[in-house]
């Protein structure tokens, strides 16, 4: 049985491969993906492939979305990874009692010049920005609606700043939303659906900062939940989620990452490893218990987690080894 991992050269992925190599389950191998030309409803060679590149290399989606059809557990569903945003994400998490923060998402600035005045005239124009920032007040953030890694993102104080902002978005689509000012923030690694670690983080420097009691008891349980709920209703298997506490209510500010960073230096030692043996379990029981994904939007079939391993607001337990 052959898992499969799809990425460029990282660290992360080699450690991946090593842990699950050194495990030595039999008749259970972990490689980098080697991938040709694609037949179409030609089952790939791999059980599960975590997918760590197709974001960037758009023939590894093609490739990704005809093994998930023909029964590979592709690690994230490639189907759901392709349509997601944003926008979609913050009304999916009020859907489901997840506190987020007030957001409007908002027509772009501008349009390729084929685009006519008759091609817009579906949209109610010109913005009524007095009611906007009446319902999300300021200081606000202004970010594309399916943006990643902090690119083209806006702290607006006024109007002034706002409409100035807005300009230089040009054609992106963007989301303007309540800026939380927060007195604690977690930046929260969640795999297979079932393992979630909440790490103190400062969006500011981007750091994560080891504290294992930086939450109490009763919001880490709060986090933890609230983690698991969006990666349960979104489907995905790798990911993390960024939470703003205020008042202590934590705000879902960011869940869409299924490509996390990774990086030793970056996430700390300690961390690394955590993530790299859940994932290495999570992948090793996709493949040990056959899990497939649908082809459409929507939960998938689950393994039942280990009663060995259960979720806690504080997880940085030894993990035990298959």
């Amino acid at each position: 049985m052959l898992l499969g991992i799809l990425s460029g050269k990282e660290d992360f992925t080699d450690a991946l491969l090593e842990e699950i190599n050194g495990r030595n389950i039999a008749g259970l191998t972990a490689e980098l993906c080697r991938i040709g030309p694609t037949i179409h409803h030609q089952p790939s060679r791999y059980r599960v492939i975590l997918d760590r590149i197709s974001h960037w290399i758009e023939y590894y989606r093609a490739y990704l979305k005809n093994a998930a059809l023909t029964g590979t557990y592709v690690i994230n569903n490639p189907f759901w990874f392709s349509a997601d945003d944003k926008f979609f994400n913050y009304s999916l998490a009020a859907e489901i009692g997840v506190a987020v923060p007030r957001t409007v998402c908002l027509p772009s600035q501008c349009y390729d010049e084929e685009v006519t005045d008759e091609d817009l005239r579906n949209l109610d124009l010109p913005l009524r920005w007095e009611e906007i920032t009446q319902f999300v007040g300021f200081p606000a953030i202004l970010k594309p609606y399916n943006g990643y890694g902090w690119r083209d993102v806006y702290k607006v104080n006024t109007m002034d700043e706002l409409l100035l902002a807005y300009e230089e978005s040009a054609e992106q689509v963007m989301v303007l939303q309540e800026y939380i000012d927060f007195e604690h923030y977690v930046r929260a690694f969640v795999v297979g659906r079932q393992h979630v670690l909440p790490i103190k983080y400062d969006p500011f420097e981007r750091s994560y900062i080891i504290d294992h009691r930086h939450l109490s008891d009763e919001l880490g349980l709060r986090v933890v939940e609230d983690c698991l709920k969006l990666n349960h209703a979104l489907g995905y298997d790798f990911n993390t989620v960024e939470l703003a506490i205020r008042d202590g209510i934590p705000y879902a500010i960011d869940f869409m990452n299924p490509v996390p960073e990774c990086k030793p230096e970056v996430i700390t030692p300690e961390y690394f490893q955590w993530v790299v043996d859940r994932l290495a379990s999570v992948m090793i029981d996709f493949a040990l218990e056959g899990a497939t994904i649908p082809c459409t939007l929507g939960s998938a079939p689950r393994p039942r987690p280990h009663a060995h391993n259960p979720v806690s607001p504080h997880p940085l337990q030894p993990l035990p080894r298959s």
